[in-house]
């Protein structure tokens, strides 16, 4: 018997980065859920509770500060833990993301290794 698959919500404006990302999830056996920016992906956050959210910082509509933010403030996704993907890196990026409460960060590219290592310790440390 294996537990149900993780959900893992995965928020880019680059279809391709979403496209990438995914499909080193899936061969992880995670089921993926995807959005193209903050707002939409606050609203797939509290629509399918997913499991961790993998979330790009700049990006149309509401920039992944924002979204981690809106996520963390309301109380039924607060939960959620937030890795932050930033091809950006500066430490004002990192200081404002680490307010709006994320729990670690991803730089792209995106090394396969370095997403199976961070999302693994992250579900185990969430595990309830």
């Amino acid at each position: 018997m294996s537990d149900k698959n993780k959900k893992i919500l995965i928020v880019d404006d680059s279809l391709m980065i979403r496209r990438i990302v995914g499909m080193i999830l899936k061969e992880f056996n995670y089921d993926v859920l995807t959005a193209e920016n903050g707002h939409t992906g606050y609203e797939m956050a509290k629509a399918n509770m997913p499991d961790l959210i993998i979330m790009d910082v700049t990006m149309p509509v509401m920039n992944g500060i924002e979204a981690t933010a809106k996520i963390k403030a309301d109380k039924e996704t607060a939960h959620i833990p937030v890795l932050i993907f930033t091809s950006l890196g500066s430490e004002h990026d990192i200081q404002a993301a680490q307010e709006a409460g994320v729990s670690g960060f991803l730089n792209k590219p995106i090394a396969k290794d370095e997403l199976k290592s961070a999302v693994t310790a992250l579900l185990s440390n969430n595990n309830s």
